[in-house]
């Protein structure tokens, strides 16, 4: 099997997954029906967070060591139990933070073992392209997995909703046992360089600043989107994040390798400061016109950040080492993310939703301030930054 069929085959394992994991967006509605308020939303969201930031480096060191299906199978093994879990659920309880921890485990399970795969897979040269081509298969179950998970809920309840995500996170199950892997290259001595040396590397340092603070702005949209158009009498969160990945696949799929072409940190800064603006207009919204503007601007955000963003911290990384480094991108995404779902609600509940879409957003404004200051490309692993 060539290497084209086998990206296509991982692109639509992932597209699955991400269409069950996506579909839980609308889980701070059943929240809120239970009698969570809007900072209690926030720590049931964000303990998912906190499970994937111990899962995630872990994760990324196993599928180096020991190949990336057992990481896929399980992911997706797990998160479907998760899921049928959430269906049997009739109250708010310690069940919930034990199942969303399930999910975040399971998140990072799957995901980690998926992009260490698409680096495998990645063209020499040609990283940002297909960090981009991959990551449409993701936006594109952000558009399908949070709308039909809201119709699924308003016709047929949540229970009907989240068994069905159980059964669509198994459905990745067979791609990923027939899925050929790249072969395990013998590991290079740098290839046992620590997450730190991965992390400090000149060049690479603003790449992850650049990721979590725009993951902040990120996850605040994602996460407090699906209550906030309700706070404004708007009958469905919808029309954003339609919007949003109608956006962000016209770029990635039309422009996914601008930052091949003109450098990653440039394109990094212009979707830092697209990331800013979008996630503060969002107080501004009070008809689905204006919902639907702004997720056009954050999807065009999204759509050049994350991949050069990834790209711009993975390159220099020793094969041996590209599910680390992959995996610590990730994490400090994921960190932001989490930073969002707990200190959104909290600001949310002090200061409304106005004063949180401001302060959010000025978070990926910072991101882009790292990526101006920290220009050079990032460095090869080398003997002296192994000893950092």
């Amino acid at each position: 099997m060539d290497q084209r069929r086998s990206f296509a085959l991982a692109t639509a394992a992932n597209f699955l997954f991400f269409v069950s994991v996506t579909s839980f967006f609308s889980l701070p509605v059943q929240l809120e029906r239970l009698g969570a308020d809007r900072a209690e939303i926030g720590r049931i969201v964000g303990v998912f967070g906190l499970a994937s930031l111990i899962g995630i480096p872990l994760t990324g060191a196993l599928v180096d060591r020991h190949g990336r299906r057992p990481f896929m199978i399980a992911g997706a093994l797990l998160w479907a139990l998760c899921a049928f879990g959430f269906a049997e659920l009739g109250a708010l309880g310690s069940a919930v933070y034990v199942l969303r921890i399930g999910q975040g485990t399971a998140f990072s399970l799957a995901f980690v073992a998926l992009n260490a795969l698409l680096v495998d897979l990645a063209p020499k040269g040609g990283l940002g392209k297909a960090i981009a081509l991959f990551g449409a298969t993701t936006l594109l179950a952000h558009a399908i997995g949070p709308s039909l998970g809201e119709w699924l809920a308003l016709r047929l309840g949540f229970v009907t909703l989240f068994r069905a995500a159980g059964l669509v996170a198994l459905l990745p199950l067979a791609l990923f046992l027939v899925l050929p892997l790249a072969p395990r290259q013998p590991a290079a001595p740098e290839a046992d360089a620590s997450m730190l040396a991965l992390a400090v590397r000149a060049g690479a340092r603003s790449a992850l600043a650049a990721g979590l603070l725009s993951a902040v702005a990120f996850g605040t949209a994602i996460h407090f989107m699906p209550i906030f158009v309700r706070a404004r009498g708007l009958k469905s969160h919808g029309p954003f994040f339609v919007a949003y990945v109608v956006s962000a696949l016209f770029v990635r799929l039309l422009a996914g390798g601008l930052g091949d072409r003109i450098g990653h940190r440039r394109v990094g800064v212009l979707a830092a400061l697209a990331f800013s603006v979008s996630v503060m207009a969002c107080a501004l919204i009070h008809r689905v016109e204006e919902l639907a503007a702004v997720g056009l601007a954050f999807g065009a955000a999204h759509g050049w950040g994350y991949p050069s963003y990834n790209a711009l911290f993975v390159e220099g990384a020793p094969e041996g080492a590209r599910g680390r480094a992959m995996a610590l991108f990730n994490l400090s995404f994921n960190v932001g993310m989490t930073i969002a779902a707990f200190a959104a609600g909290e600001l949310a509940e002090r200061v409304g939703y106005s004063g949180m879409w401001l302060v959010m957003g000025t978070a990926a404004g910072f991101g882009g301030l790292a990526l101006v200051l920290d220009r050079g490309r990032p460095d090869a692993l080398s003997g002296s930054l192994d000893r950092a």
